[in-house]
């Protein structure tokens, strides 16, 4: 039933990218926020607004409403795996790599090239003087119309050692019919490590290009789970912000009451109005960033479609104690350890190291003499073979030595880069690991300033109503600003504590592992 409950919802998305399927569904649509329910204003009366009803009616009919669905964080990083554009042309240009990769792995494979060719002229002797005809001419008849055709066959082939076999076949000729010339090099480019080193620069580079798109994965992930952070961020400032609008309503109310029964001057009305119309603007504010969140979610993964995301009242929560046990799981030697295994930036500078080494080989090598031995020769009606030896140098060239240099240097750098990226990643997770452990702390002390400030503010409220204590209605509004204010805080604790451990997984590397078992990665993006 889940796995259905996800497919309609990805139709109703239109996100079709073959080879990706959602593997977990959609609970049930979430009614409005509790802010829907809550008018900023006091609606105006028909009477008043009958003049202007046909353009704003002429508007509503052309706006159709957001359609409201359900969204868990296992369902948007699936939703983001299928339709995120990024992710899409990484896939694509996965194609043109290993085309690529393909290519290098058939540099030793044989390249037979077959020529075919005919020539026709014409030619004739007129009035003393000689003509000859283009071959178009020739089609359109003549005499002494002559046809040259010839029938080639070449093959070439180097192997891993270097040698080199060139033959050339001639059927239809008379004479010598086959031709073929073998080349060993004897110093520059002899041996396998040489001539294989273009195939594994070649196979290196693809590995690259694996790691990359799982970097781009990891990250494109970990924005998913930082942006559905936000949208539960904003989605709870809108509830608080509109419980605090009720509450100041109903003090306003009982104000107002009093006012009318004689026990409050006017005047005293005064401050709750103030208070009100701050709330008002304070929930419009949170709505406008609930709007924001939405939007940056809709365009993660890839639609235009008017959706309005619902994370449940109960996800925050159920993310939190997950992260909270997860985070009780670390330790800092063992994540250390694991991200230098893991980490892209720490695999891709030993794979480019690995490519430097080859650089260096291949320019080291480029300093020695070009020293061949050679045999070509023909065979047919007359044969003729000759065997020999070629030795090349060019004198005065800087090019060889520095580029030798130039490699030796670049390899010395990159041993430096390797162990400053050691350090690095040591420091970055020790740094990530304290920063969870301390938002774990924060968020404590969040909670219990929240409930203080709730007790105090309803042991305020209770005061006024009845009398007593000498309560305020300053004071009642200064206790009212600081739970609202405690509720903010201990809600952007909790953001930032699942915030830091995501980015704590990012940079040991293992978003990827974190979610395995609630993902379905698609055949483009797996490697």
């Amino acid at each position: 039933m889940m796995a259905t409950s996800t497919m309609l919802i990805s139709q109703r998305l239109g996100l079709v990218w073959a080879g990706v399927a959602l593997g977990v569904g959609f609970g049930a649509i979430a009614p409005a926020a509790l802010a829907d329910t809550i008018p900023l204003v006091n609606p105006v009366p028909e009477a008043e607004s009958s003049g202007a009803e046909s353009a704003p009616a002429a508007v509503e009919d052309t706006e159709e409403p957001a359609e409201v669905v359900s969204l868990t964080l296992t369902d948007l990083l699936n939703l983001t795996l299928e339709g995120n554009r990024e992710l899409r042309n990484q896939a694509l240009g996965r194609i043109v790599q290993r085309q690529q990769l393909a290519a290098a792995e058939q540099t030793f494979n044989p390249r037979l090239t077959p020529t075919l060719r005919v020539d026709a002229s014409r030619s004739r002797s007129g009035n003393g003087g000689f003509v000859e005809s283009t071959p178009g001419s020739v089609l359109l008849g003549g005499s002494d119309t002559d046809l040259d055709q010839q029938v080639r066959l070449d093959t070439a082939v180097t192997t891993r050692l270097g040698t080199s076999f060139e033959l050339g076949l001639t059927p239809f000729e008379g004479g010598q019919s086959l031709q073929f010339r073998v080349s060993q090099p004897l110093l520059r480019g002899f041996g396998t490590a040489v001539n294989e080193a273009p195939l594994n620069q070649a196979r290196l580079g693809e590995t690259r290009n694996q790691l990359a798109l799982r970097s781009t994965v990891i990250d494109t992930l970990t924005t998913a789970i930082l942006s559905y952070n936000d949208l539960i961020n904003a989605q709870a400032q809108v509830e608080i912000q509109a419980q605090a609008l009720e509450r100041r309503r109903q003090q306003l109310d009982i104000l107002q009451a009093l006012v009318e029964a004689g026990r409050r001057a006017p005047i005293d009305l005064y401050d709750p109005e103030r208070s009100l119309a701050d709330a008002q603007r304070s929930l419009v504010d949170a709505q406008n960033q609930l709007d924001q969140a939405n939007s940056a979610l809709l365009n993660l993964i890839g639609t235009d479609r008017n959706l309005r995301f619902v994370a449940s009242v109960e996800t925050i929560d159920e993310l939190f104690d997950a992260a909270a046990a997860q985070l009780t799981t670390y330790q800092p030697e063992a994540l250390v350890t694991l991200a230098l295994a893991q980490s892209n930036d720490y695999q891709q500078a030993q794979l480019q190291r690995q490519q430097q080494e080859l650089d260096l080989l291949v320019a080291q090598d480029n300093l020695r003499w070009q020293l061949d031995a050679v045999a070509d020769g023909t065979l047919g009606d007359g044969s003729r073979s000759a065997v020999g030896l070629v030795a090349t140098r060019t004198f005065g060239d800087p090019a060889p030595e520095t580029a030798r240099l130039t490699s030796d240097i670049a390899l010395q750098q990159q041993d430096n880069t390797l162990a400053q990226l050691q350090d690095q990643i040591r420091n970055d997770v020790v740094a990530g690991l304290s920063e969870a452990q301390a938002s774990r702390l924060q968020v404590e002390a969040a909670e219990r300033a929240t409930l203080n400030a709730r007790r105090q503010l309803e042991a305020a409220q209770e005061q006024f109503r009845l009398g007593r204590g000498n309560i305020t209605l300053f004071q009642l509004i200064d206790q009212e600003e600081t739970l609202v204010t405690a509720e903010t805080r201990e809600l952007a604790a909790r953001i930032a504590f699942l915030n830091s451990v995501a980015q704590l997984e990012q940079t040991v590397g293992i978003t990827l592992d974190r979610w395995a078992a609630e993902l379905e990665i698609g055949p483009e993006l797996q490697e």
